[in-house]
């Protein structure tokens, strides 16, 4: 990575300030070191993301307006999810960043490894395979995960990868939004001076300051690994109390869970207000209502499979779901049943289904198998319907995370 930077800047530096060469050379080597993309300006990021610097300064300087389409989806556990989706050229610019620098190799080593979302052979089985046939699950839970991080955050975890200030300011400031948080109360003064006060950037830089400060949003291709990054300090705290206990540990985005298998209540109790006190202090906001200790002979549910035997299973209302929807699929048709189902969009639930058989497939084969097949017996006669549909509507990926 260093070796072909510094041979670009040399072919260019004929007439250049001397100075100025060396500050390139310095930056492309620390980048180097640290095993990330060698990007020296916001002119080159452009380049390098092939977006358009203008309409870059505009995002960062929180000039554009509809820099995002907001929607929000039902939660099965009740509420809503506000979805962010970026812009075309945001949203390139974006991916860029997650596939070129948050998932290089430097970055990689940043992660902890209890974390077990969005990273390469991550997924729910995987997760909850950890705890597997343990006798006591303790689980915590983090409210609007992404919008509790911010700007400020973000900017410190470029700065950590080796950009330098104005670089790392410019690139947290595309990957986070302005808008108003869900936020029950105010924020305590720690919070008002250290993760939501607004990036100071040494020098002059070309951007009005704004007292509002952006946060990640959800929706957005680099919001969830920096989430990661950003949560990896917690990570490192609870890791200390898991080990202190004995206890395995994993986060799954904002699905904190510990379990033991030789224990009692009330050791597990003092687990759960350390873990509580831990994700507090680090600026986060518990989902009381998903925070519980769970002990021998009680339903155990990690990240939506069943674990209270040595192996996930899926649960009883994920297979009800797709053995009913492919019965009347085949009873009434895929339009008379969704329209049954008061569903807006009959190709968004025909995804919704698809996506929820390849995850039942990879917690079950056997019942995947059969899931998939009958799936395909029932939409045959259906083919005409669901090409129509998708002719107007595009062929979206099977959403694979729909549990989360």
């Amino acid at each position: 990575m260093l070796g072909p930077s510094l041979h670009a800047i040399k072919a260019h530096a004929h007439g250049l300030n001397e100075q100025y060469v060396k500050v390139l050379v310095d930056t492309a080597r620390q980048m180097s070191v640290k095993r990330v993309p060698v990007v020296f300006t916001l002119m080159h990021f452009a380049t390098l993301s092939n977006t358009p610097w203008a309409a870059l300064i505009q995002t960062i300087g929180r000039r554009a307006e509809n820099d995002y389409r907001v929607f929000n989806i039902r939660k099965k556990s009740g509420g809503f999810r506000r979805i962010c989706v970026p812009v075309p050229h945001l949203k390139r610019a974006q991916r860029w960043i997650h596939d070129q620098i948050l998932k290089s190799r430097g970055a990689l080593d940043y992660l902890h490894e209890a974390s077990k979302a969005y990273g390469d052979g991550d997924s729910i089985l995987n997760n909850a395979s950890v705890h597997a046939g343990s006798e006591w699950i303790i689980k915590v839970d983090i409210k609007d995960f992404f919008e509790s991080i911010s700007e400020r955050q973000v900017y410190h975890v470029f700065r950590k990868f080796g950009y330098r200030a104005l670089l790392a300011f410019e690139l947290a400031r595309l990957c986070t939004r302005t808008a108003p948080r869900r936020y029950d109360g105010q924020p305590r003064r720690r919070d008002k001076t250290w993760r939501w006060g607004s990036p100071q950037v040494a020098g002059k830089v070309p951007y009005r300051s704004r007292t509002t400060v952006g946060h990640l949003p959800q929706g957005a291709p680099s919001s969830a690994m920096l989430a990661n990054y950003v949560a990896a300090s917690l990570d490192t705290k609870i890791q200390t109390i898991a080990d202190a206990a004995g206890a395995a540990y994993t986060r799954y985005a904002d699905d904190i869970v510990l379990s033991l298998t030789n224990s009692d209540r009330e050791s597990c109790q003092e687990i759960f207000r350390q873990v509580c006190l831990a994700v507090t202090t680090a600026g986060f906001r518990l989902n009381e209502k998903k925070c519980l200790i769970r002990g021998p002979g009680s339903r155990k549910i990690v990240t939506g499979l069943v674990v209270n035997d040595v192996k996930p299973r899926l649960t009883k209302s994920i297979k009800d779901e797709i053995e009913l929807s492919l019965y009347y699929i085949g009873k009434f048709g895929l339009l008379s049943h969704a329209k049954r189902r008061k569903t807006k969009s009959p190709l968004g639930y025909l995804n919704h289904l698809t996506g929820l058989i390849h995850f039942a497939h990879s917690v079950d084969d056997r019942f995947g198998a059969w899931a998939q097949k009958e799936f395909d017996r029932v939409l045959a006669p259906e083919r005409e319907t669901v090409e129509l549909l998708r002719s107007f509507s595009g062929r979206p990926r099977p959403n694979r995370h729909m549990l989360g």
